[in-house]
């Protein structure tokens, strides 16, 4: 049942991701990231993301993955800082 909630939470996130704005799912998955040890369905959250709602940026010389980016570069610093809160090691 340990793995229950983890796919009823990814299940719930890919729901979220096609039914609210993008900030606010990709939000939700790095939420989640911080319950969950290595919760890389974050960056697959941010790929679903770029897949439904990205568009080629002009200021990025074109660039569309940027939910992607933006939900590895989060998941990293989740990381980090999850290693340094105390609450979370006990």
């Amino acid at each position: 049942m340990k793995y229950g909630y983890r796919i009823g939470v990814v299940v719930a996130l890919f729901a979220a991701a096609a039914a609210v704005p993008p900030p606010l799912a990709l939000l939700l998955a790095l939420f989640a990231a911080f319950f969950f040890p290595r919760f890389w369905e974050a960056v697959a959250i941010g790929f679903f993301l770029d897949a439904l709602y990205a568009v080629p940026e002009p200021r990025w010389f074109g660039f569309q993955y940027l939910y992607t980016v933006i939900a590895l570069l989060a998941l990293c610093a989740v990381a980090f800082f999850k290693k340094r809160v105390r609450f979370y090691s006990m």
